[in-house]
């Protein structure tokens, strides 16, 4: 089966969409094309896991943006992307799509209609997006992160989120790996504010850190992401932006972490319990959202930025209470499930099963 699958904008997009697609080429025999945005993150996220997906001359949505000029060059690259998309199913010739959510989708979402090829739209947070929205309306198959996707009619299928598998290390090889010179020993906090950095939950980590410090309190804190200027405290390394995440998840015993959908689940596969802090500013408050279905499945507390006391005191909380529960979901189901989105009603030879023709 030729299969394409879109995904763009950020990690949180991408490595589910690669991670299903990866077990779909290895269990179901599919040949797999991706579609990508033209951000130099995402070429960077593609490119180190050996994959070159098709582009589109796409950085983001119209409405995602206020200046005049970029409303208008986005307005251009979406309309050449559309273009691009047809060029792209032309080559491909998919006889199924699957699109990871964010603003990448929305050109083959509309172009499938029109070629009538059947879709599936998985959506990694517990508040839809705008695209899975409308592929909603349109009578799309809606696969789900979550038990719950607000903005999206319902029957839709939780599904769960696809996650690269966890692979431990010893702690000694992982230190080895991030290029760390220092003792194994401790309690270690992994701070991860996404793909695209935080850093007001960096300076907060680290206002954490110096605290524990003081107290003489053995926690080291392990930052994913750059460093940045000025003096740190003694228990702090930062180890840049990685995408291989086995050594840094090996070292962690909790994390503070974005309550992006793909973090969070990560975080559960690796059955690390963890501080998730919500972004203020994430659209329709999804971040929120997703942060408490995450403490509702056991896999932490949630943390809000303003007016619930001290990231240290959260990090404390989590140390007493630990992982409460076990996840309700088989970790490794979850691309069964939203593979099994396509199932035989359709006849034999297509195989294709009762995805809507939008």
């Amino acid at each position: 089966m030729r299969v394409l699958i879109a995904a763009g904008g950020t990690g949180g997009h991408i490595f589910p969409a690669t991670v299903f697609g990866r077990w779909i080429e290895a269990h179901r025999g599919a040949s797999v094309s991706y579609l990508s945005g033209a951000r130099p993150l995402e070429e960077e996220i593609y490119k180190a896991q050996g994959i070159a997906p098709h582009k589109l001359s796409l950085e983001g949505s119209p409405l995602g943006v206020r200046s005049p000029v970029r409303i208008l060059r986005r307005f251009l690259g979406l309309l050449k992307s559309m273009g691009e998309t047809v060029r792209c199913l032309a080559r491909t010739r998919p006889e199924v799509c699957f699109l990871f959510g964010g603003y990448v989708s929305f050109p083959p979402l509309l172009l499938c209609k029109v070629k009538k090829i059947p879709v599936v739209i998985h959506e990694q947070n517990a508040v839809a997006g705008r695209v899975t929205r409308l592929a909603s309306r349109m009578g799309a198959s809606v696969a789900s992160g979550w038990s719950e996707c607000l903005g999206v009619r319902k029957p839709f299928s939780h599904v769960g989120i696809p996650v690269r598998p966890p692979g431990r290390v010893p702690r000694l090889d992982a230190l080895h790996s991030l290029g760390l010179n220092c003792t194994a020993e401790g309690t270690w906090v992994g701070v991860i504010g996404g793909s695209l950095g935080s850093r007001s939950l960096v300076e907060k980590a680290l206002l954490a850190a110096a605290s524990f410090e003081k107290r003489g309190i053995d926690v080291k804190f392990l930052f994913l992401g750059e460093q940045p200027d000025g003096p740190l405290p003694q228990n702090v390394h930062f180890v840049g932006r990685r995408w291989d995440m086995n050594p840094f998840y090996s070292l962690c015993d909790v994390l503070a972490c974005r309550a992006g959908g793909s973090t969070l689940a990560e975080a559960m596969a690796w059955g690390i319990p963890a501080v998730a802090v919500p972004w203020e500013g994430a659209a329709e408050g999804h971040q929120e959202r997703n942060a408490r279905c995450f403490a509702e499945s056991g896999g932490g507390i949630v943390w809000r930025e303003s007016g619930d006391g001290s990231l240290e005191d959260a990090i404390e909380r989590l140390f007493s209470e630990g992982r409460r529960s076990s996840l309700k979901k088989p970790k490794d189901c979850v691309c069964p499930l939203l593979w099994s989105l396509i199932h035989p009603q359709r006849g034999a030879e297509s195989g294709l099963g009762q995805i809507p023709l939008i």
